[in-house]
């Protein structure tokens, strides 16, 4: 079912979907005011992103400095949705900081995997950044029911302003398709699991 909260502008919360397993999907996450100082600020930086290899795919990463795309996630408001859509109360990790993640036609595609640690239970969550998405340019978020399931359960589609959650569980299994054409921005944010919620 779909529920709309008013703020300074309509976000559209799927609310938690069950379909292979617990994601919230929210779109419009950013105010569009927001939205264009946090793309006029990552655009007025310049970014040199490391590049970790993970089996045949690859992270291409660097720190967010966007200051207000920064408060934007780390927020009560986020804060708040993510406790209220899973349960439990979080906090972000400030290890792991607010990634700004990027995909291009050099980046291989992501192969499935899980993003389970035994030492921590966290919520990852990513805000999709880039304009003009279309099918042919690639770069969905597969989900999968399990690692030998042949073809995704569902896709999301990585389009502007759209924030997807989930827990990092081991039967959480997923894949980004390679990118054509286009260049895929998105912001990476991890949080730790307190406890169950409490209000």
């Amino acid at each position: 079912m779909t529920t709309s909260l008013h703020m300074e502008q309509e976000r559209t919360v799927r609310g938690l979907i069950a379909d292979p397993w617990a994601h919230l999907i929210v779109d419009n996450f950013l105010p569009s005011a927001i939205l264009e100082q946090s793309l006029s600020e990552i655009g007025a930086e310049s970014y040199t992103y490391e590049i970790e290899p993970r089996g045949t795919g690859r992270i291409e990463f660097s720190l967010l400095k966007s200051e207000a795309l920064w408060r934007a996630i780390y927020s009560k408001s986020t804060v708040k949705l993510l406790s209220s859509a899973f349960g439990v109360d979080v906090k972000l990790n400030k290890h792991n900081m607010v990634q700004l993640r990027r995909m291009n036609e050099d980046t291989p595609e992501f192969p499935l995997h899980n993003d389970f640690t035994s030492a921590e239970d966290t919520i990852a969550s990513f805000l999709y950044l880039s304009s003009e998405w279309s099918i042919e340019r690639g770069g969905r978020l597969h989900l999968f029911a399990s690692d030998t399931q042949p073809a995704p359960s569902t896709s999301v589609d990585p389009v502007q302003n759209r924030f997807i959650a989930f827990r990092t569980e081991a039967s959480h299994w997923h894949s980004v398709e390679r990118v054509h054409r286009w260049e895929r921005l998105s912001v990476l944010s991890l949080w730790n699991i307190e406890s169950p919620h409490t209000g």
